[in-house]
Order: structure tokens, then C-alpha cells, then sequence
């Protein structure tokens, strides 16, 4: 099994890793001038954004309409039919 390592020891161990990244961008970036020529950095031409679309207003002064519902009416008993008794035969 591998030894495990204390703080100092992690800390250095992450610090001399960066310090390789470190070097290897400067060199990149080097590179990357020497190939862009006198003018040191290319720049890349970009697209432009595309256009936002425009949201349909709701018109301010009209709120939107609810759909009709149905209403209960109480009624008088006297409105209502009459049953027919005539089919019952007592």
C-alpha cells in the first residue's frame, strides 16, 4: 500500500505541479506568438450574437377572459315540473 502523505508533503507535492503547468503555458504561448507573427496575439474574427427575439405583448389594458362556467340556480318548487303520478297505479 502507498504511504499516506501529510499536509506539507501534499502542498508541496501540488505546488510543484503547478509550477510545471506554469512552464508548459509559457511555452505554449510562445509558440503561439511565434506563429502569429510580429503582431503577438491572432485574434479570431467572432460571430455576432444573434438577434433576441421579440416577446408578443399582452395587451395592458384587457385582462385575459375565463371561459364561461356553468352556475347552479336555486329555483322556486313551484318552477320546478310536476312529477307525473300517473304511472305509478297504487
Amino acid at each position: 500500500m502507498a504511504k499516506k502523505l501529510g499536509k506539507s508533503e501534499k502542498l508541496d507535492l501540488i505546488l510543484s505541479e503547478l509550477s510545471a503547468l506554469r512552464a508548459e503555458v509559457k511555452t505554449l504561448l510562445k509558440r503561439g506568438s511565434e506563429r502569429g507573427g510580429a503582431g503577438g496575439k491572432v485574434r479570431v474574427a467572432r460571430q455576432p450574437p444573434p438577434a433576441k427575439k421579440v416577446a408578443k405583448r399582452a395587451r395592458s389594458r384587457t385582462p385575459a377572459k375565463a371561459p364561461p362556467r356553468p352556475v347552479l340556480v336555486e329555483t322556486d318548487e313551484s318552477d320546478a315540473p310536476a312529477a307525473n303520478r300517473t304511472t305509478r297505479i297504487a
